[in-house]
C-alpha cells in the first residue's frame, strides 16, 4: 500500500479543519467559497461578504477587509498594481508582500494564492530574475510552496492546481474532415483557439482608451502573438481592437513630436512607435499618415541619434535616446544590435516608397555594421556581427572586457542586449538593404555567419565552447524558442532571403535547422511541420486561464509554460511545450520570421474560422498557397498580395488538382499598392492558388 498519498490526504483534511476552527461557522462558508472559486470576481464577492459578517471579531474583520480590498484591486486596478510597493526593494521582497493578514490567520492560504501568482508572473516577466540561477530557483520554489498551501486548504481551486502542473483542458476539438490534409486540421484548430484567447482579452480586459491593463509599454507588444490571426486574416472584432489600441497609443503627448520624449534604452524608447506604427502600417496600408511617420524617423536618425565616429563611419551615439537627445554617459555610448528596432517603421516606409534619402541614411548606417562584422577586434571573431560598436571610437567592443556584452552582467536588460540579442532584426535589415539596392556587400555578414553556423553543426565541439569564440557564436546562432523569439535564429533571415530571391546558396544550412523554422513541402518536411503543429496544439488545448485571466504581464501572455519548465530552465522550455504562434504566422502569411518587422506575402481578407492556409512559395515574382475551407458551403474571400514587385501577373486556382474558374485572373501591380484578388473556395476540398509574373 502506498502510504504517502493516504497520509497526505489526511494531513490536508486536518489542515483545512484546523484553519476553519478559528472562524465562526458562517465565515467558514464564505472562506471556502472564496478559496475554491475559479473566478476572481466570485472570490472578491465572497471575501466582501465575509468581511461584512457581524460574527467576526475585530482582528478577523480587519484581516478580511484588507484581503477583500486586495482582491478588489486585483480585479480592477492595473494588472501589476502590487509592484508599486516593491519599487527600490530587492526582487525577493515581493515574497514578503503585506496583505494585512497574520501568518497564523485562517485567511493565510488565500493570501498564498495571490502571493504565488505574483511570484510566478514576476519570474515569467523579469529576465534578470529568470536568468539568475539563485533568484530563479527561489521564485519558482516559493511560488510552488504557496500554491501547495492553497491547494491543500482549497482543493477545488483549479488555478492553484494548474500552477502545480495539472493540465486543464478547454474548448472543443472540431470534427475531423476526412478530405482535409493533416497540416490543415492541426492549423485550423489552433487559429480558432488563438482567436478565442484574443477575443477574451478584448471582451474582458480592453478599456475605453484601448489599453488591456498591463500598461502601454507591455500592452503594445500583444499584437506580436496575435499576428497569425490579426495580420494573417481579417477578423473585424480583432482588427478593430488593435486599431483602437494603436491609434490611441500614438496620440499620447510624449509622442507628439514623432518619437518618445523620454531618454530610455532602445527597447523601451522605441516600443511606443515601433509596436504601434508597424501594425497600423500593415492593417491600414493606404493610410499615408502612417507611411509619412515612418519616413520621418529618418530625420531623428540623421539629426539626433547618429553621427560620424572617429573612423569616419556613421553609427548610433548611444542605445539610450529620445526625440531630442542621445544619452551621453560613457557606459551607454554604444550602438547596439537592438537599435534597429527603432527603425522598423522606417524600413517598411522605405520598402513601400523607395525613398532615396531615407534609403541612403539606413544604408550608410548598415555599412558601418558590415565593416565591423568583417574584422576581428577585441576578441570578436572575424565574420561575426558585433554586439555593439563603441562611440565615438567605432570599435567593436562591449561595456567592459567582453565584446558580447553591451551591458555588464547583472545590469539592466543585460539578457536582452547580450549577443546575439535580437540579431535577426539586424540581419533582416541587411537582407532588405540588399534587395532594395542590389549591393552584395549587405550579404557579407549573412554569408560569414551562415558559414560559421554550418561549421558548428557539421563539426560540433566535444565540450561547451568558451564564450566569445567562433565556435560559441556558431552555437548561439541556433534558432530559439525563448522569451525573445528574435534572438539567435539566423536561419529565419536566410529563409526570408531564399523566399524572396529563390537563391539556393544557403540550402545546406536551411535543411539542417528543421521545418518549424524553414517550412519544406516535401514528404519529410511536411511530417516535421505536422509534428511541430501537434506539439503546439497540445499546449493550446490546456490551461486557458494561463493565457487569459491568470496573466499579470501582458507582454508575456504566451509564456505561462515558462513557469512549468523543468530543471529551472525557464528560457529553454525543457519538458514543456509552448504555443507556436510564430509558426502559424509563417504558414498563413508566407513570412519567414517573427512579425515585428513583417515581410508578409499575403493577408487573407476573411475571418480565421473554418479555414487553413499554407504559403509554399512567396518570392517577389511568384506566389503559391494551399488552402482548405472546412465549411459545408463555398466561401468567397480575397487575397491581399504584399510582396510581388511591380508588373503584370497571371493567377490560377486548382481544386483537387483540377483547374477552376478564376475571374479577374490578370493582375497589374504598382509600387506602394497591394492588389486584391477575389476568389471562391469550395467546401472541404484542397485548393491551390498560384500567381506568376508574365514574362
Amino acid at each position: 500500500m502506498h502510504l504517502r498519498p493516504f497520509l497526505l490526504s489526511i494531513l490536508l483534511s486536518l489542515t483545512t479543519t484546523l484553519l476553519h476552527a478559528a472562524l465562526p461557522p458562517d465565515a467558514t462558508t464564505f472562506l471556502d467559497e472564496a478559496g475554491n472559486a475559479n473566478d476572481d470576481y466570485v472570490r472578491q464577492s465572497a471575501l466582501e461578504k465575509l468581511a461584512a459578517l457581524p460574527s467576526l471579531d475585530d482582528t478577523q474583520r480587519k484581516e478580511a477587509t484588507s484581503l477583500a480590498d486586495f482582491a478588489k484591486r486585483w480585479n480592477g486596478s492595473s494588472l501589476k498594481f502590487y509592484g508599486a510597493a516593491m519599487r527600490g526593494k530587492p526582487y525577493r521582497a515581493l515574497g514578503a508582500y503585506d496583505f494585512g493578514v497574520a501568518t497564523d490567520s485562517p485567511l493565510k492560504p488565500l493570501c498564498d494564492f495571490y502571493r504565488g501568482r505574483m511570484l510566478a508572473w514576476n519570474l515569467i516577466e523579469n529576465s534578470n530574475v529568470r536568468t539568475n540561477p539563485k533568484d530563479a530557483k527561489w521564485f519558482k520554489d516559493e511560488a510552488v510552496a504557496s500554491f501547495q498551501r492553497t491547494a491543500a486548504a482549497f482543493p477545488k481551486n483549479e488555478a492553484a492546481r494548474m500552477y502545480l502542473g495539472e493540465a486543464l483542458p478547454w474548448g472543443t476539438i472540431p470534427e475531423k474532415i476526412p478530405t482535409a490534409p493533416e497540416w490543415a486540421t492541426l492549423q485550423r484548430e489552433q487559429l480558432e483557439r488563438m482567436a478565442a484567447i484574443i477575443r477574451w482579452w478584448i471582451t474582458n480586459r480592453q478599456r475605453e482608451d484601448g489599453q488591456f491593463g498591463g500598461g502601454w509599454g507591455d500592452d503594445c507588444e500583444m499584437w506580436r502573438w496575435w499576428a497569425s490571426v490579426l495580420l494573417g486574416f481579417d477578423d473585424p472584432q480583432i482588427t478593430a481592437a488593435q486599431l483602437k489600441f494603436s491609434r490611441s497609443a500614438v496620440t499620447r503627448p510624449h509622442l507628439k513630436g514623432g518619437f518618445n520624449t523620454e531618454i530610455l534604452d532602445v527597447e523601451h524608447a522605441a516600443e511606443d512607435t515601433t509596436d504601434n506604427l508597424v501594425p497600423l502600417m500593415v492593417l491600414q496600408p493606404d493610410n499615408e499618415k502612417w507611411t509619412q511617420w515612418g519616413l520621418r524617423l529618418g530625420t531623428f536618425m540623421q539629426d539626433i541619434w547618429t553621427g560620424k565616429n572617429e573612423r569616419g563611419h556613421t553609427q548610433f551615439k548611444s542605445f539610450y535616446f529620445s526625440a531630442t537627445a542621445a544619452a551621453s554617459q560613457p557606459q551607454r555610448a554604444l550602438d547596439v544590435i537592438a537599435n534597429v528596432g527603432a527603425l522598423h517603421p522606417a524600413l517598411l516606409a522605405w520598402q513601400k516608397t523607395g525613398d532615396e534619402k531615407l534609403g541612403t541614411q539606413i544604408c550608410t548606417w548598415l555599412d558601418t555594421w558590415v565593416d565591423a562584422t568583417a574584422r576581428a577586434e577585441n576578441g570578436k571573431p572575424a565574420g561575426i556581427l558585433p554586439a555593439s560598436i563603441l562611440w565615438p571610437e567605432g570599435a567593436a567592443a562591449g561595456a567592459e572586457k567582453n565584446w558580447w556584452e553591451p551591458v555588464k552582467p547583472g545590469g539592466y536588460m543585460h539578457s536582452y542586449y547580450v549577443w546575439p540579442s535580437v540579431i535577426t532584426e539586424m540581419t533582416d535589415a541587411l537582407m532588405l538593404a540588399h534587395v532594395m539596392t542590389g549591393k552584395n556587400s549587405y550579404l557579407a555578414p549573412l554569408r560569414s555567419m551562415a558559414s560559421i553556423r554550418l561549421k558548428y553543426l557539421k563539426s560540433p565541439p566535444q565540450s561547451d565552447p568558451k564564450p566569445g569564440t567562433e565556435s560559441w557564436c556558431g552555437a548561439q546562432l541556433a534558432p530559439r524558442h525563448n522569451a525573445n523569439s528574435n534572438t539567435g535564429g539566423l536561419v529565419k533571415t536566410l529563409a526570408r532571403f531564399k523566399a524572396l530571391t529563390g537563391t539556393t546558396e544557403f540550402d545546406e544550412l536551411l535543411s539542417l535547422e528543421g521545418s518549424e523554422f524553414v517550412i519544406r513541402t516535401d514528404e519529410s518536411g511536411r511530417h516535421e511541420l505536422e509534428a511541430a503543429l501537434r506539439e503546439s496544439l497540445g499546449a493550446l488545448r490546456v490551461n486557458f486561464p494561463g493565457f487569459t485571466s491568470e496573466v499579470r504581464s501582458t507582454d508575456r501572455v504566451m509564456r505561462f509554460v515558462q513557469f512549468l519548465a523543468q530543471d529551472y530552465a525557464f528560457d529553454e522550455y525543457k519538458g514543456v511545450m509552448q504555443p507556436k504562434h510564430e509558426l502559424l504566422y509563417r504558414m498563413v502569411t508566407g513570412d519567414k520570421n517573427a512579425p515585428r518587422f513583417p515581410q508578409m506575402a499575403v493577408r487573407w481578407l476573411t475571418p480565421p474560422k473554418d479555414i487553413a492556409a499554407l504559403v509554399t512559395d512567396a518570392s517577389t515574382t511568384t506566389f503559391t498557397a494551399e488552402l482548405f475551407h472546412f465549411g459545408k458551403d463555398s466561401r468567397d474571400m480575397t487575397a491581399e498580395l504584399r510582396q510581388l514587385k511591380p508588373g503584370s501577373y497571371q493567377a490560377s486556382l486548382t481544386i483537387d488538382g483540377n483547374a477552376a474558374n478564376l475571374p479577374g485572373n490578370r493582375l497589374n501591380i504598382k509600387r506602394g499598392h497591394f492588389p486584391h484578388l477575389p476568389f471562391t473556395l469550395p467546401a472541404q476540398k484542397l485548393s491551390v492558388l498560384k500567381i506568376a509574373l508574365i514574362e
